[in-house]
């Protein structure tokens, strides 16, 4: 698998213990990344909402789409690597990408 920005995998969640510890992540990262080939900038998804969430709701989906109503935590980054990812589930807009993306960056400017 070989995801692009906007592409939304499965892969392991650092932030999780026990035995399911996979959840979706949008690719966040473009092909500047130093290891774009092997290793991706991705934000969580959750079906917990918080206050900063950001609702994915079904018209940012260009294909595919997760089984339950979830949110993206701009907050929650990770660096999976290709041999992490379990599934692919779809696509999101460009749109949606950048505005994730611009409220990552309050948290780190």
């Amino acid at each position: 698998m070989e995801p692009e920005r906007g592409d939304v995998v499965r892969s392991s969640d650092p932030f999780k213990l026990g035995d399911d510890r996979q959840r979706p992540w949008i690719i966040v990262s473009n092909d500047s990344h130093p290891f774009d080939d092997e290793q991706f900038v991705a934000l969580a998804v959750s079906t917990k909402r918080y206050e900063d969430s950001i609702p994915l709701a079904e018209d940012v989906w260009e294909v595919g789409g997760v089984p339950r109503e979830s949110y993206v935590s701009p907050w929650a980054v990770h660096s999976p690597r290709t041999e992490d990812l379990v599934a692919w589930q779809g696509r999101v807009t460009e749109a949606f990408v950048d505005d994730a993306v611009e409220r990552l960056q309050q948290y780190v400017r």
